[in-house]
């Protein structure tokens, strides 16, 4: 018995190391100035936290049993990719810079105490102003009572909130997964952590994996001494900006157009399908095609125009629906006989039978059952704040149909960014629905919102969905193990368990190392600094209904449908996907090494057959890990030395 007690709690142990040690890594990194973890889709640290993991398990196995089980790395991999999107940039990150700066900001040069103040919900908010001075001056310490009694409150709601939205995508993944794994996506990014964990492929011991990262960390190595001694050589990792080439109207409305080549962003491109790589591309250069027809035309005088933001979002929603349609094809009677109500209160007390088929099961309706009770906490925390519940309501499905469009486009087509920049629901509604028509009190909490709308680049959703997907692909590696998984439902529990537990110490240390390094440091105002300076704008310039926004929203997923429909039915080489993904500010960073990837995908398929793409996949593979751990270890060496170290994340 002590032994079966003993093993758990060792592997929970290091399951909670592992999160406090790479979340205060990335709150250091952030004062510091190093580069940002989750600014991709494969988080730099968990890929080499899983590389670091793996090595030590072969390393030990060659003089004894593996230290690790199959289950547990996965376990590690899971829990840390969910606690890395928490902690991350696009989160906690922005969100705890949001709640702190209003009081702490209000009548620096403003007419907040008259405009702002009395608006803000009395739960969201840090509301003691002496708490918050080492916050932003630095050379403290947040772990004072007189400074956490302060903070206790808002990081309570903001916890309950957190949780509640976590396990809405927990079940809605879930729920989404055995449809979406008859329709057999391939899950492109979470195949490089699949070569790591599984035993079949044996990635460690591939020459062409090692080639890959010996040339991809020579590379870095030499860049990062270069960053460091300008008498070294570089090898590349500089960006060269088109923009200056086009100093006048219209070609100067392409804007910052980057040309980099990053060995990582090669790599993850070639493990992407042909028709997503070709895409992104090409469908980048027309968003820089529209911009400049906009200044010929001269529209480009309009405020926002072409309303970039809102075709964005309006492309999000409609590949969603999309991606949703089949499922509910099947709930509106075709392929699913309504239950009635006696059977549905059985949900809860039979058993689950595994998922087969393009059906609908009590497992499903469980997990939706569970995405609909935690959508009903969000409704009740946000309206006891003050706000509309209709407007929240709206927030929410928003928000969710962004999620499940980025787990779709990730476990399809595996695009290496989604971000999504200043165009989540959060500021789409106010330009559609128009800042006048809505109450001071409804701005300020959805501009609150703008702390975990910021961007998309780092979603919680598409780990979690991922993860599963791993433990179904792992099932039969891991069913050998004393402590197997026997059965999909247990890898479905296996990895939704750990999604959980990575979400909840994600945010508990996720907050403490944040608060902990701001306080030492001094905290960076910048993310709430644009969330209400929007609010100021709101309210000191209030708009109408924004039709104009409207349009540009149904006409950004007008075309998704379009490109769908054309793709589908006349086998046309352009994905929509690829126009939902290259809208955003960093495709800048990545389309060339896409289109590099593309082009040596496309030669080594045709010219060299199926067989040659399968045998150079590992050596793509290690391009990515080789960058991820150089990198890593630069990032390190910053936080240890309090200086910035080379970022390869441009």
């Amino acid at each position: 018995m002590f032994k079966r007690l003993y093993q758990p709690i060792l592997v929970a142990s290091g399951l909670l190391v592992l999160i406090l040690s790479n979340a205060w890594w990335d709150a250091i990194g952030l004062m510091t100035g190093q580069m940002r973890p989750s600014t991709v889709s494969l988080f730099v640290n968990v890929l080499a936290s899983l590389f670091f993991l793996s090595c030590v398990n072969e390393g030990v196995g060659l003089f004894r049993r593996r230290l690790f089980r199959t289950a547990t790395l996965l376990r590690f991999y899971v829990a840390l990719s969910v606690a890395s999107a928490v902690f991350g940039l696009d989160l906690l990150q922005p969100l705890l810079s949001v709640i702190a700066h209003p009081v702490w900001f209000a009548g620096e040069g403003n007419d907040w105490n008259l405009t702002v103040v009395p608006h803000l919900p009395s739960g969201m908010i840090v509301w003691d102003k002496s708490s918050l001075r080492g916050f932003y001056t630095g050379l403290s310490s947040f772990n004072r009572w007189d400074v956490l009694s302060g903070w206790m409150a808002p990081l309570t709601w903001w916890g309950l909130f957190l949780l509640n939205l976590g396990g809405a995508m927990v079940c809605l993944s879930a729920s989404l997964f055995p449809f979406w794994k008859q329709a057999r996506l391939s899950y492109p990014i979470a195949q490089i952590p699949l070569r790591f964990l599984s035993s079949r492929h044996n990635l460690l011991h591939q020459r062409a994996f090692w080639l890959g990262f010996g040339i991809a960390g020579f590379v870095n190595l030499f860049n990062g001494l270069h960053f460091l001694y300008p008498t070294v050589p570089s090898l590349g990792g500089w960006l060269l900006d088109l923009s200056p080439f086009f100093p006048n109207r219209p070609l100067n409305a392409i804007g910052w157009t980057p040309i980099t080549v990053l060995p990582f962003g090669i790599g993850l491109g070639f493990v992407m399908p042909l028709d997503l790589l070709l895409s992104s591309w090409v469908f980048y250069l027309g968003w820089k095609a529209e911009r400049v027809l906009s200044a010929m035309t001269g529209w480009w005088a309009l405020p926002r125009f072409p309303y970039l933001e809102e075709q964005q979002f309006g492309a999000y929603l409609a590949f969603a629906l999309l991606a949703l349609a089949p499922i509910a094809s099947i709930w509106n009677g075709r392929g699913y006989k309504a239950r009635p109500p006696a059977e549905i209160r059985r949900l809860f007390y039979q058993p689950v039978p595994p998922a087969q088929g393009l059906t609908v099961n009590p497992a499903t309706d469980r997990w939706l059952i569970g995405f609909f009770v935690c959508c009903l906490f969000l409704l009740v925390l946000v309206r006891s704040q003050g706000a509309t519940l209709w407007l929240a309501g709206l927030f929410f499905i928003g928000y969710f149909l962004v999620s499940v469009a980025i787990a779709r486009i990730r476990a399809q087509l595996g695009s290496p960014v989604h971000d999504l920049h200043f165009a989540g629901p959060d500021r789409t509604l106010v330009y559609i629905i128009g800042s006048r028509n809505l109450t001071p009190k409804d701005l300020t909490i959805l501009s609150l919102f703008g702390g975990f709308n910021r961007a998309y680049r780092g979603h919680p959703m598409p780990h979690i969905l991922e993860g599963i997907w791993l433990a179904s692909e792992l099932m039969e590696e891991v069913v050998k193990e004393p402590t197997g998984i026997r059965s999909f439902r247990e890898a479905q529990l296996l990895a939704a368990g750990s999604s959980l537990i990575g979400w909840i110490a994600g945010y508990l240390f996720g907050t403490w190392s944040l608060l902990t390094a701001s306080y030492r440091f001094g905290g960076r105002p910048w993310y709430g600094s644009e969330v209400f300076r929007q609010l100021d704008s709101y309210l000191h310039a209030p708009s109408s209904f924004g039709w104009a926004s409207l349009l540009a929203t149904l006409w950004g997923g007008l075309q998704v449908f379009l490109l769908s429909q054309l793709h589908l039915r006349f086998n046309f080489p352009l994905h929509p996907a690829g126009f939902v993904v290259s809208g955003s500010w960093s495709i800048n960073l990545f389309w060339v090494s896409l289109a590099i990837a593309w082009i040596v995908k496309v030669s080594i398929v045709r010219w060299l057959g199926l067989t040659a793409h399968r045998n150079a996949t590992p050596f793509f593979i290690g391009l990515v890990s080789g960058d991820y751990v150089a990198g890593s270890m630069w990032s390190l060496w910053g936080c240890w030395k309090g200086r910035p170290a080379y970022n390869f994340l441009p």
